[in-house]
């Protein structure tokens, strides 16, 4: 068997007059360190691969770490909202209650019965019964108003501080002191002059003297019911003129078939006198 002897030679001179240097190494021994610089390299570049890979996990890692951080807070966040929206709601429920008591209808659906437990979907349940809730207060509140509307529109207490000076019915003729006539409705006396409130809402559809009433004002309210104020030193409204109850609608005089200041007031339905002292009582809105 022969022997390979083939040897690689390298001289080597750092400058043109220092002394050469040489060596030789065997082609063998060129190619087992080029073999081991080559797996150096290549364990090398690995080495590089896998710390980019690990940096790459690690950026991964540090970035789900943020998100779960970020979700955390929007989750306590979610909860918070989600306590005080049901708070807020379950508050507007105890109103709608009270104020379908106070117009006598139906109690809305109560939130708990509508609302499920936890996620989207109870926050879309508790959306609709937001929505019921506050379609059911609009109900209650148009009614409410109606009702209001309604009762100011109803004659109640006395257009004067003063006292009733003769009342409503038969009664002696107050002028020759002989016969007896009925008297339609309250003479209150007070001061002259003393303003003369109206008693409801209504519209003024007579404001000038109307015979033995002198200077009279006449209100419309509602359901054929209307109020009259004679005798008055003063009209302070005119006709097709809207009040409101405890607006002045003039003065305390002795107009017309009158003894002394004082208001003849009256009260109708259908144009039907009534006995005022029947609205005295009634509950003010």
């Amino acid at each position: 068997m022969s022997k390979d002897k083939r040897l690689y030679t390298f001289i080597i001179a750092t400058t043109s007059s220092s002394k050469v240097r040489r060596f030789s190494i065997h082609h063998k021994a060129l190619r087992l360190a080029g073999g081991a610089f080559l797996v150096m390299a290549l364990v090398i570049v690995f080495g590089l691969f896998r710390l980019t890979q690990h940096e790459a996990l690690n950026l991964k890692y540090l970035a789900a770490k943020s998100e779960n951080q970020k979700l955390k807070k929007e989750n306590h966040a979610y909860e918070n909202s989600y306590a005080k929206l049901r708070g807020q709601i379950s508050y507007i429920e105890d109103i709608s209650k009270e104020l379908s008591r106070q117009a006598r209808m139906e109690a809305a659906t109560e939130v708990d019965q509508q609302v499920g437990i936890g996620g989207p979907e109870t926050v879309i349940s508790m959306e609709k019964a937001a929505d019921s809730l506050e379609k059911k207060i609009r109900q209650v509140g148009d009614r409410l108003r109606g009702d209001l509307l309604r009762l100011a529109s109803i004659p109640s207490g006395i257009p004067i501080n003063g006292y009733i000076s003769d009342g409503y019915g038969i009664r002696r003729n107050p002028f020759s002191r002989e016969g007896r006539e009925f008297h339609e409705g309250l003479d209150i006396a007070a001061d002259f002059g003393t303003p003369v409130m109206a008693t409801a809402d209504g519209l003024v559809i007579w404001a000038a003297p109307h015979s033995g009433y002198g200077n009279a004002v006449v209100l419309y309210h509602s359901n054929g019911i209307t109020t009259r104020y004679g005798h008055l030193s003063k009209i302070s409204v005119e006709t097709g003129q809207r009040v409101r109850r405890g607006d002045q609608i003039g003065n305390v005089g002795s107009t017309g078939r009158s003894t002394g200041p004082h208001v003849h007031y009256e009260v109708r339905e259908n144009d039907q006198p009534v006995d005022p002292q029947r609205y005295m009582g009634q509950v003010r809105p």
